[in-house]
């Protein structure tokens, strides 16, 4: 049986639509990453993985953007 692995937390400086797919797609590239889902423009988010995932990770995935893991 597959492991799967849920994280939520919040995005800021999202402010329309595109930022949400640019988002989803830079988070969706990390290993073992198999959804990204993002509520509207308020930044909660949930990413469904294979594997475990780390913030820092995430932070990683979104360098050089305006968007910011929040704690």
């Amino acid at each position: 049986m597959d492991n799967i692995f849920v994280f939520k937390f919040k995005i800021s400086g999202i402010t329309c639509h595109a930022c949400i797919k640019l988002i989803k797609l830079k988070i969706g590239r990390l290993e073992g990453v198999r959804e990204v889902n993002i509520a509207d423009t308020d930044g909660r988010t949930e990413i469904t993985t294979e594997k475990p995932v780390s913030l820092s990770d995430i932070k990683t995935a979104l360098n050089n953007t305006p968007y910011h893991v929040l704690p």
